[in-house]
């Protein structure tokens, strides 16, 4: 997909469980608090219920899954919609944070 059509685009999977992640973690200001979206990620990890955090991941699980079949304009305009401030130019970011949440038990 060119990502020119915007009408041939599926529409993103619910984004509603990020919210708690992207706005509390990935703000404005995550780089100056956490250093980078793994410290952020890990964080989130340790700061939110269970219930959170197995949301967010679902979620995120989710979006990447559709991303990888839309262009980088569109799955990045779904993600600004979703919340945060953070803006990752390649789904990989995004990976390494799910990464994190598959492994929060570690930092627990």
């Amino acid at each position: 997909m060119t990502g020119s059509d915007d009408s041939s685009v599926s529409e993103p999977p619910p984004l509603d469980a990020m919210a708690v992640l992207l706005d509390g973690y990935f703000h404005e200001d995550f780089r100056a608090e956490h250093g980078g979206h793994e410290a952020a990620a890990r964080a989130f990890v340790q700061e939110a219920s269970a219930a959170e955090r197995e949301a967010a991941k679902l979620a995120l699980e989710a979006f990447l899954s559709w991303a990888a079949g839309v262009s980088r304009d569109v799955w990045q305009r779904a993600l600004r919609r979703a919340g945060g401030s953070w803006r990752p130019r390649s789904l990989g970011p995004l990976r390494e944070v799910l990464e994190m949440l598959a492994r929060d038990r570690e930092y627990s």
